[in-house]
């Protein structure tokens, strides 16, 4: 998915940015050439095996988990291809096919890697 966010901070590969109120950190692996408070286009992909489970607790919300990874809670969405959380993420159906059983329910899910193309 691509989404419009300011650029916070950068360097060779690193890079935060704002979407809306949510500051994320990830990986940038293809250059990078904006400045702080720049304007930009990004796509966000995961990268790594994730892991997908129940959460019991409901609510949506986007958590850091040291370098680049997170857990993301929110409403999986099996039929489209998403976490609903505070921002929207699309996840490849491959890692979905195992999961139809939580479709509609609130999970969790530890990302490793948050990578950015921008």
């Amino acid at each position: 998915m691509k989404y419009n966010c300011v650029i916070q901070t950068a360097d060779e590969e690193e890079v935060t940015i704002m979407i809306g109120k949510t500051k994320i950190t990830g990986f940038a692996n293809k250059g990078f050439d904006y400045s702080s408070g720049e304007k930009v286009n990004v796509e966000i992909e995961f990268f790594g095996d994730l892991i997908i489970k129940k959460n019991g607790i409901q609510e949506k919300k986007i958590l850091y988990n040291g370098a680049y990874s997170y857990v993301i809670c929110g409403i999986l969405d099996v039929d489209d291809g998403l976490i609903k959380s505070e921002i929207n993420f699309s996840i490849d159906r491959y890692y979905l096919y195992e999961y139809g059983y939580l479709d509609k329910e609130y999970v969790e899910i530890i990302v490793p890697r948050v990578d950015f193309y921008f």
